[in-house]
């Protein structure tokens, strides 16, 4: 309980000045992870925002980078406070605080704080660090800094000058008003929006831009929607919509809503932790609103998807509904929640996406045995390589249902890193290997001309095809498959290896043993699994201690 955002008694009597007739106080918390070049361009951005940027208290949770981050930014913007935090547990922080130095940093802001985390926390932890600090140190009633709100910013968005202007006067609008999100543009096409509206479905568990049917607002979406031309897009945005979520790339919190709420679940790493956050301050009856004509630049989401990043956000929406729903919902929704994953891993592993496969294995696992924060390494290590000579790289970039069998022996794998560098194979005394490419039917140009060298088999997505074509290569004897990973649906029975491919980076690769005796053990433990998920979801009731994992009951905060 020692870091979380504990119960204070506040005196009702308490003289302070009405936020309204002054400018209020904003504690920024960001979070960084070797990204110094990108969290000083952020700072930048603050820097020179319209609303007054001496009312801004930042700080900055530095979540044990190795490429020098706190160094970088001392030297560059000459913080007043370099905080050590030597603790692994981000939700019980052991704040080591000097005294503030002498002289104000390079930015304007009112102060500039750097705290330097242990570990690697993940962005939930990340932020629970920056809101201990604030609570801690800046939360005091004799300080000139105590905040009135607190914003929480990421370290790779660009924003314009007036973002936190606008956030501003929309919470100094409504008293009621617990959270104010931003609307997120393309970082490369800004006159692209990516993210407005999202709300909660309590039938399937997930977000989506749309409220599901029945749901309070349902209808002045669809009218606002229709108006506009959609909640994505190259449309014109203005105003400010009612939601059930808003995204912490740029979220701004009412602070003496946060003190009766409390900070994130500390559980969950990253992902998901601003959609509980949001949830939880609705059920504690303040609003959660987006200001359209707030923005932020942002990379997708879905670009930085891999196969370790859903395994946070489908193990967290669970816990997440654990304290939102009633029990009689919330047991059916879990329960399709855990047959689809368990169906997902089963079908990857058919895939030849093995280690694919348990990663979301031990997602339904870790739910039921309450596994919390960082997943550990799952699967092979990387590697350097060269992609195959266009065979692969045109399967990678050709669409689903993409990939390619490496027909060579299997000691040659071993021997040249995953083996796909060809250029220089036989000037290193190696065999050349043979690829056989295949591909899907609706990859566009499957039915046309191979490239040199290379034989291509083209599939239809029924399983007849897929078993046909699975027969034309029982002559050849592929000993490994290269399968572009989260893409692959061509069940190849041959080969003794895997080599997984990022379709983002073919420079790197993973190289897996793929032998019936790996498959058998996988089976077991899949059907363990599938044991342990249906007597989770039997005995599933919904969450009653807030207080465990980051949230206060109502009653222990007088506000």
């Amino acid at each position: 309980m020692d870091g979380l955002a504990r119960p204070v008694a506040i005196d009702a009597t308490e003289s302070r000045e009405p936020v309204g007739t002054r400018t209020p106080n904003i504690a920024v918390a960001m979070v960084t992870w070797n990204r110094k070049e990108m969290i000083a361009r952020v700072l930048e951005d603050l820097s020179v925002q319209t609303f007054p940027v001496d009312h801004l208290d930042v700080v900055v949770c530095d979540n044990a980078s190795t490429d020098g981050t706190a160094e970088y930014l001392l030297e560059r913007f000459a913080p007043e406070r370099m905080v050590d935090n030597p603790t692994p547990e981000a939700h019980e922080p052991n704040f080591q605080v000097p005294a503030k130095r002498e002289g104000r940093n390079t930015l304007g802001f009112r102060s500039l704080t750097i705290v330097k985390n242990t570990v690697n926390a993940g962005g939930c932890g990340g932020f629970n660090t920056d809101m201990a600090f604030v609570e801690r140190v800046l939360d005091d009633a004799g300080s000139e800094a105590r905040p009135d709100y607190l914003w929480l910013v990421d370290d790779d968005v660009r924003m314009p000058a007036t973002t936190c202007e606008r956030l501003v006067s929309v919470a100094e609008g409504d008293p009621g008003v617990g959270l104010v999100g931003t609307r997120t543009v393309h970082i490369e096409k800004p006159e692209e929006t990516i993210e407005t509206t999202i709300y909660f479905n309590p039938v399937t568990g997930l977000m989506d831009d749309h409220p599901p049917k029945g749901h309070r607002l349902e209808a002045a979406h669809r009218e606002w929607a229709a108006e506009v031309g959609g909640p994505k897009g190259e449309h014109e945005y203005s105003g400010v919509r009612e939601v059930d979520v808003v995204s912490a790339c740029s979220l701004l919190a009412r602070w003496s809503a946060v003190r009766e709420v409390g900070f994130w679940d500390w559980r969950y790493f990253i992902y998901c932790d601003d959609a509980d956050w949001c949830l939880r301050f609705a059920k504690a009856g303040k609003k959660v609103v987006l200001n359209l004509d707030a923005t932020v630049l942002h990379t997708p989401w879905h670009y930085k998807l891999t196969p370790a990043r859903l395994y946070y956000a489908q193990r967290n929406v669970i816990w997440m509904m654990e304290k939102v729903l009633p029990a009689g919902e919330l047991r059916g929704v879990v329960g399709r929640r855990f047959r689809s994953l368990l169906k997902d891993s089963l079908y990857a592993m058919a895939m030849r996406r093995q280690f694919h496969a348990e990663i979301i294995r031990r997602t339904a696992r870790d739910v039921c045995v309450g596994k919390t924060g960082k997943l550990e390494a799952i699967g092979p290590s990387r590697r350097s390589c060269s992609a195959p000579p266009q065979s692969g790289s045109a399967s990678s970039g050709a669409g689903p249902g993409s990939a390619s069998c490496a027909v060579t022996p299997a000691r040659w794998v071993g021997r040249s890193g995953c083996g796909l560098d060809c250029a220089h194979a036989e000037e290193r005394g190696l065999p050349v290997p043979r690829f056989v490419e295949i591909v899907r039917n609706t990859v566009p140009g499957a039915e046309g001309a191979p490239p040199a060298g290379v034989e291509r088999v083209v599939y239809a997505g029924n399983w007849k095809s897929r078993v046909r074509r699975n027969l034309d290569l029982l002559g050849k004897r592929p000993d490994a498959a290269v399968v572009f990973e989260q893409l692959n649906d061509f069940p190849l029975l041959f080969g003794k290896h895997n080599v997984h491919m990022d379709p983002k980076d073919l420079a790197q690769c993973q190289i897996e043993s793929d032998r019936p005796l790996a498959r058998t053990a996988f089976v077991g433990r899949w059907l363990a699994t599938c044991l342990r998920c249906a007597w989770y979801v039997t005995t599933l009731k919904p969450f009653r201690s807030p207080e465990k994992y980051g949230g206060f009951p109502k009653e222990a905060a007088s506000v």
